[in-house]
């Protein structure tokens, strides 16, 4: 696997993360990897998560762009 394959599932892999550690949020449940930043406040993680989630987008955006 090269290295454009490998950041484009690891971009995948934060934004689809992200938007489940959302949705389980707005029903009151944490996933276990959310619960440190969880337990900072609502504030600050909702900002981390949105962090995560723009890094995740703009990865695969910046990968598929990207020539060879």
């Amino acid at each position: 696997m090269d290295k454009r394959t490998s950041l484009l599932i690891l971009g995948f892999i934060l934004f689809v993360i992200s938007v489940v550690g959302f949705i389980l949020n707005l029903v009151g449940v944490s996933l276990l990897i959310f619960k440190p930043i969880d337990s900072l406040g609502f504030l600050w993680g909702t900002v981390i998560k949105l962090i995560l989630l723009t890094s995740g987008v703009v990865l695969v955006y910046f990968i598929k762009v990207a020539k060879k």
